[in-house]
């Protein structure tokens, strides 16, 4: 009510109460009236100024709201049960495409891809169906873009309205479609490479089981040979000339070779398939056996030999006899034709582990081809020595199925250190 309408009808009430009673007060009486009066009028001027000041904060207050609600982060929007939009705030008319004053009124299912409309009508009536809050994620085109939105709504009390948060979901989706594509792809190449280690495993199998088939058939025919060559050079030595001789003592000492060959290729192939029974042993005795049997093969050569006492090990006891007789061989072979050759077998810590060495004082290697040295058949360019490049694959095979590792330190002229561990 104005304050002048207000004022009229005070007026008019206390014209009526005059009629009502006579006037018949003392002047003691006025004065008292009067005093009540302007106290009454004061105490309406502060409620006034009160209710302006409270009017401002709730305009105030009002403002405030009105820019959370039309400046958040979300799209809200108000639905009725058609699904027509009856209010809006500025992000989700944004996020629509349309001006606000544009967007009220309207079906919001326009807005929703024909292929998703039939979801957004049962997500729209599962709201007005209860008092809980439903949730679900919807395709939108707008102005020809495609948004991805998460959609949670609650209907109000009266049932004819629903309150709705609308949030744009559209990076979150394609990152999980990207990272849908990639898994996808990881998985296709996870599948492809574990078909192909497949094939090559069992292509590693047969190209063993032919080397191991090849070599132990080719043993019978060169022990054939080697036995007919000794024949000849009994039977017939004084019928053959110099030449003849020479020829069949070539023979001979290619058909060792070749069975030299033939037994490095079998251990080589033996080695992958063999069962592992590991127990512990002593270390040291099998490196004085391995040094004895070389110089009873040899018995001129000067080699000292340095085999520390005491050292035990726990794996496959004959496994780690082939490590070393290859280890302590190969420094035989590099460093035996040397003066003052000194091959060592020892022990050390690295890391916690025992590290098993074997090091020598002969001709050494560079180390920019130490990646040849645990590969079949392959030789350091400038070392010259008997061999077919099989013992250090041999070791390294071992080495591995033991769950250790094998690595070598070297310089020319100083010598190499052949390290390795078994777990």
């Amino acid at each position: 009510m104005e304050p002048t309408e207000l004022r009229g009808l005070a007026e008019a009430q206390v014209k009526a109460k005059a009629l009502e009673e006579p006037l018949s007060r003392s002047y003691q009486e006025t004065e008292r009236l009067l005093h009540e009066l302007e106290v009454h009028q004061i105490e309406l001027e502060m409620q006034h100024a009160e209710i302006s000041l409270a009017r401002d904060e709730v305009d105030t207050a009002l403002e405030q709201y009105q820019d959370l609600y039309d400046f958040a982060p979300v799209g809200y929007l108000s639905f009725d049960r058609d699904g027509a939009i009856r209010a809006a705030n500025l992000t989700g008319a944004t996020l629509l495409g349309i001006d606000r004053s544009r967007l009220l009124g309207r079906q919001f299912g326009q807005f929703v891809a024909d292929e998703a409309r039939p979801a957004f009508a049962q997500f729209l009536g599962k709201v007005f169906s209860g008092a809980a809050k439903v949730g679900c994620e919807v395709l939108l085109k707008v102005g020809g873009l495609t948004l991805f939105v998460q959609i949670e709504a609650v209907s109000d009390a009266s049932g004819q309205l629903c309150r709705a948060v609308i949030v744009d979901i559209s990076v979150r989706r394609q990152l999980e479609m990207d990272h849908e594509i990639r898994y996808t792809g990881l998985a296709a190449r996870a599948a492809k490479l574990e078909h192909a280690n497949l094939e090559l495993e069992e292509a590693k199998i047969e190209l063993e089981a032919f080397n191991y088939t090849v070599s132990h058939e080719l043993c019978s025919p060169l022990t054939s040979i080697n036995g007919f060559a000794q024949i000849l050079m009994r039977i017939c030595r004084d019928q053959l000339d110099e030449q003849s001789k020479g020829h069949l003592r070539g023979i001979y000492a290619s058909t060792l070779r070749m069975k030299r060959l033939i037994d490095s290729l079998l251990d080589f192939s033996r080695v992958a398939h063999l069962e592992i029974h590991r127990e512990s042993f002593d270390m040291s005795e099998i490196a004085q056996a391995v040094v004895a049997e070389l110089r009873l093969a040899e018995t001129e050569s000067r080699v000292i030999f340095q085999v520390a006492e005491g050292i035990t090990g726990y794996g496959d006891e004959g496994l780690c006899r082939i490590i070393l007789e290859n280890l302590i061989g190969n420094a035989w072979k590099y460093a035996a034709n040397r003066l003052g050759t000194v091959i060592e077998f020892g022990m050390t810590e690295l890391g916690g582990k025992s590290v098993f060495f074997v090091c020598d004082n002969g001709p050494g290697f560079d180390m920019a081809h130490v990646g040849k040295l645990f590969i079949p058949f392959q030789r350091i360019s400038g070392v010259q020595a008997d061999g077919h490049g099989l013992g250090l694959a041999t070791v390294k095979r071992i080495v591995r199925r033991h769950g250790g590792r094998v690595w070598a330190e070297s310089s020319p002229g100083e010598g190499a250190t052949f390290f390795y561990t078994l777990d």
